[in-house]
Formats: structure tokens, C-alpha cells, sequence
């Protein structure tokens, strides 16, 4: 326990020094909800009619959350891969297993916070916080998918950047999903947040939770989880 937080506190201390990670983690949050509140509102009243999206406008600001925080914990643990702590690790009294395990549980806690809190603080869809919930941990469960994925590919920062960015236009293009024909939006199902984006639209609609997506997205994800974890111990 006392490993685990000198892990916290020195993570706390990584992201209020580096400006980049402490706009992406906290800045930028309060940066979506002003938009949200503000400008799209007055865009619809001024400019063009966005209400008939915002469902489709909500799924692509929340996604931001999961990348956001996979981006951070992505880097912290980079950083700790250069300075050769995973090697010190396996001689240290908390389990390399418990380190990784517990970075993923701080990250999924954390973008789970944003997450569920997004659809009072954003005002852009009216749901349940009871049948949000599962839709809001698939979204949080993403996050260590991504961080897990970019160290696994990535050999430096520089690498890591690009894989960021690709990854970041692969991880919209469920969005489409909505745009084309039922029978043909099931060849984006291996992105993992396709699975997410479809069970709340179910929700949205139907005003219920659909079962069938939800399950389909939580296997999915914990799949993905175990290969990448897998992959990940195997090659640091």
C-alpha cells in the first residue's frame, strides 16, 4: 500500500509539472464543458440548428476523455519505461503486475469521474445516470486499451505522438457509423468504441439499456485488456 502511494504522489507531481499532461488531464475538460454550454448553444440559436446532433456531438467530446487520459497514463508510463523502472521493479516489493494493474485502476477511475459527470455538465443529452453507467464504464474502459496499445507499438515519445494521432482518427470513425446503412455499420465493429457509441444510441432512443450491445462491448474491451496487458509484460 505505501508503494502504491509513493506511486500516486509521484504521478500527481509528473502531471502538475508537465503543462501538457496538466492541460490535457484538467484544463481541457473545463475547455469542452465551455463549448458545450456556450458556444454550441449559441451556434444553434445564431448560426446553424446543432441540436438535431448533439447526440453524435456528445459521443465525440466523451471519446476525448478516455484518449485524454490514455495519452496521459500512456506517457507517465513511458517515462518510467526510460528511466528503467519496470526492470527495478522486479525487485522491488510491489509486483510489476501491481504496478500495471494499478495504473489501469487509477485511469479508469479517473476518466470514469469526467465521463459519467459529462451529461449534466455538458446539458447536451438527457439520460438516466442509472443506464449511463455501463455506457460510462465501456467509455472509461477504453482508456487503458489506449495507453496499453501505444506502449506496446511505441519505442519513444516521438513514436508515441504519431501512433496518438492516427489512432485518434481511427478511434472517430464509429461516428459514421450513424450515417450509413444499418446492414453496413458492423465492418467498423473492431474498433472498440463502436460498440460503446451504438449502446448509447440505444439508450437515447429506446430510453433502455440494450443488453445485447452492452455485453458485446464489455467482452470486447476485456478481451483487449488481457491481450494488450499480456503483450505488454511479455515485451517489457
Amino acid at each position: 500500500m505505501v508503494s502504491i502511494g509513493k506511486l500516486m504522489i509521484n504521478d500527481m507531481r509528473n502531471i502538475i509539472r508537465d503543462r501538457m499532461l496538466l492541460f490535457s488531464g484538467f484544463i481541457f475538460p473545463v475547455v469542452l464543458v465551455v463549448i458545450c454550454r456556450l458556444i454550441l448553444p449559441w451556434i444553434s440559436e445564431n448560426v446553424f440548428d446543432l441540436t438535431r446532433y448533439y447526440s453524435l456531438l456528445f459521443m465525440m467530446f466523451t471519446i476525448l476523455f478516455p484518449m485524454i487520459f490514455g495519452f496521459i497514463i500512456a506517457f507517465l508510463i513511458m517515462d518510467e519505461r526510460d528511466e528503467n523502472l519496470l526492470t527495478v521493479l522486479r525487485v522491488m516489493p510491489i509486483s510489476r503486475t501491481s504496478y500495471l494493474l494499478y495504473r489501469m485502476i487509477l485511469i479508469i477511475f479517473l476518466c470514469f469521474i469526467f465521463v459519467y459527470t459529462f451529461p449534466a455538465l455538458s446539458g447536451l443529452i438527457d439520460i438516466s445516470f442509472i443506464d449511463y453507467l455501463p455506457v460510462a464504464v465501456l467509455f472509461s474502459l477504453f482508456a487503458p486499451i489506449l495507453a496499453l496499445i501505444v506502449n506496446n507499438l511505441a519505442n519513444n515519445k516521438i513514436q508515441a505522438f504519431a501512433i496518438f494521432k492516427m489512432l485518434g482518427s481511427v478511434f472517430f470513425l464509429p461516428l459514421f457509423a450513424f450515417f450509413i446503412a444499418e446492414d453496413w455499420k458492423y465492418i467498423l465493429g473492431f474498433i472498440p468504441n463502436f460498440w460503446t457509441f451504438i449502446a448509447l444510441d440505444k439508450i437515447l432512443i429506446n430510453g433502455s439499456q440494450d443488453v445485447v450491445f452492452l455485453s458485446v462491448g464489455f467482452v470486447y474491451h476485456f478481451i483487449l485488456l488481457g491481450m494488450l496487458f499480456y503483450l505488454f509484460n511479455k515485451k517489457f
